[in-house]
């Protein structure tokens, strides 16, 4: 029995050694072929680890369909999660697996696949410039009672506007507007009718719920929503209009630190691609980070007379991106 157990004994100890002696080898060659070029696996790692690692991502798949068919597979799926994050890679040729095995001649070894780069085209990114009224024909506004002051005050009369006294961004998926004789959300709006702009600005009305952090994850979920429903539009994000400082003063909530805080979280949302950002208070109706107070009449809305300026400021932050103006219908205002 002890002779059993003995021979027992000696056979495992020889498969470990062996199994030893080839995991090395194989780590060896993957951290060669497909590590070599990673910062988390690099030469120095050692051959058992890397055989590990190349046991987990199926590197004996790779390699035996490079056996077969005689060609390289780049090692491109096992890139790291951060390599991948940072910047799409080109793809490398390697030595086919067969080449390295049957050592095959020089010439052989030149007759490897030329290299392929993968190209994805980016967004472009848009600067603001100045467009002429009819900039507007394909445009959508949205917000509360300052786009309903835009929307009859300004002198924008070929836009769409989807606006409402005290609408909040927390209405969005509410039957809010009226819309060809019809009460609907903005959301179910913007699924049956297609705008290359849209103009958002809402914020006011909200400075008293919540915090500026949760407003704003209220506010990403809206635009992203625009944005999927809306593919080809140009998101145009306005930041709220500051209110005067006697107003913010004499408040507790509606305060221009309170809007300024909203204003610069929203702001991050845009990518300078297909979402833009405009400061309406980088206009004349702000002056030393408050509104205006002759230009107002309850300390937070302005004058009639003072809408135009809203416009020409807007028109002087138009995105040219050299497509075709859609023209829409006329829709029903409110």
């Amino acid at each position: 029995m002890k002779e059993i157990n003995g021979k027992k004994s000696y056979t495992l100890l020889i498969l470990i050694v062996a199994s030893t002696l080839l995991f090395s080898i194989i780590g060896n060659y993957w951290n060669k072929r497909y590590y070599h070029d990673e910062n988390t696996y690099t030469m120095s790692t050692p051959p058992l680890a890397s055989a590990m690692r190349g046991i987990h991502d199926k590197l004996y798949i790779t390699d035996f369909s490079s056996l077969v068919a005689d060609y390289a597979v780049d090692n491109l799926s096992i890139l790291s999660t951060t390599a991948q994050a940072e910047e799409p890679a080109a793809e490398t040729t390697q030595q086919p697996l067969s080449e390295i095995i049957s050592n095959i001649s020089p010439e052989a070894t030149k007759a490897t696949a030329g290299k392929a780069t993968k190209i994805i085209k980016e967004p472009e990114v848009y600067e603001f410039t100045t467009a002429t009224e009819d900039y507007f024909a394909d445009a959508c506004f949205i917000g509360d009672s300052r786009t309903v002051g835009i929307s009859q005050y300004a002198g924008i009369e070929n836009a769409t506007f989807l606006c409402k006294t005290s609408l909040s961004i927390y209405d969005y998926n509410k039957p809010k507007i009226t819309y060809n004789d019809e009460k609907m959300s903005i959301h179910d709006i913007l699924a049956e009718t297609q705008f290359a702009k849209i103009y958002l600005m809402v914020g006011i009305n909200e400075c008293g719920t919540g915090t500026p952090e949760s407003f704003f994850e209220r506010y990403k979920e809206v635009v992203n929503d625009i944005r999927k429903l809306q593919p080809e539009a140009l998101i145009f994000i306005q930041g709220n209009l500051l209110v005067t400082q006697e107003k913010s003063d004499e408040s507790d909530t509606i305060t221009n630190e309170n809007i300024a805080a909203r204003n610069k979280l929203i702001a991050t949302l845009a990518n300078q691609k297909d979402i833009f950002y405009i400061d309406i208070n980088e206009s004349s109706l702000c002056k030393e980070g408050a509104l205006v107070s002759d230009y107002t009449w309850d300390q937070v809305h302005i004058k009639a007379q003072y809408y135009p300026i809203w416009k020409e400021f807007l028109l002087r932050h138009a995105i040219d991106t050299g497509k075709t103006i859609v023209h829409n219908e006329p829709k029903t205002k409110e």
